[in-house]
């Protein structure tokens, strides 16, 4: 039996995700600015770089980001992340200061280096998408723009409910 109406549409979003999921999960976008830009580069240095405030202060924390803060956004081992900044900053993509605020804290900051290379993976990030939908008119492009942006909110914040964030898989419903 062919689903038809809301069925069907959510059908094609489960599917659209699944197939986003996977460019995700193997980070194609962010693999491929990286081969262009920034070789000797890894995802994860990406990652790291884009957490980190610019050198001239102008990102969300005006006093720059701690390792801590980076283990804490990225999800990982505190230890993962302070090899994962000590290697950024001995190859000169990152510099680390005294906070402004508190001088017993050490902060963070993209160096001149860190935002070339972050400035152009945007770019390059921007010109693969401007391609992908280069024909379409700008009503159906803003639309879209803010159908996924209110989508990817929505799905953030339910799948950020606490009750949800305790599940372990052992106690999903199975999937009939």
């Amino acid at each position: 039996m062919q689903a038809t109406g809301r069925t069907a549409g959510i059908q094609r979003i489960s599917s659209s995700l699944g197939r986003l999921r996977m460019m995700i999960g193997r980070r194609v976008m962010g693999r491929l600015a990286l081969r262009n830009v920034a070789p000797m580069l890894d995802v994860s240095d990406l990652d790291v770089l884009g957490l980190v405030p610019a050198a001239a202060g102008t990102g969300a924390d005006p006093d720059g980001a701690s390792v801590g803060d980076i283990a804490r956004q990225l999800r990982i081992d505190p230890s993962r992340a302070s090899r994962l900044v000590a290697e950024l900053v001995q190859r000169g993509f990152l510099v680390r200061a005294i906070s402004q605020q508190d001088g017993r804290r050490a902060v963070l900051r993209r160096s001149e280096t860190g935002e070339r290379v972050l400035a152009e993976v945007e770019r390059l990030k921007h010109e693969l998408i401007r391609e992908i939908v280069g024909d379409w008119p700008e009503a159906r492009l803003a639309a879209f723009a803010r159908d996924f942006d209110g989508f990817t909110q929505a799905l953030d914040a339910r799948l950020s409910r606490p009750d949800l964030r305790q599940a372990r898989p052992e106690s999903r419903p199975e999937a009939s």
